[in-house]
């Protein structure tokens, strides 16, 4: 399992849009994920921004393994 996020992927997981952990993160509200800049990155195009699993889970309460089943990448009986 990845250890990083996506707002994308972070915003399945609380159950809101990506813009939304986007401008939170990048205005410090939610602690549990960072900014890399344009620049940072090398990337001409846009920010980027990465969320540590463990601490978004942590955030919500819940195990890292329900991070990984609300995004399908859980190994229960039903998984490979």
């Amino acid at each position: 399992m990845q250890d990083i996020l996506t707002a994308n992927q972070t915003a399945r997981v609380i159950g809101c849009g990506p813009q939304r952990v986007r401008e939170r993160i990048k205005r410090g509200i939610w602690s549990f994920g960072s900014v890399v800049t344009r620049k940072e990155s090398g990337n001409v195009q846009k920010n980027t921004y990465e969320i540590n699993k463990y601490k978004l889970a942590d955030w919500l309460g819940i195990p890292a393994e329900e991070v990984d089943r609300r995004l399908g990448m859980g190994h229960g009986p039903d998984k490979a």
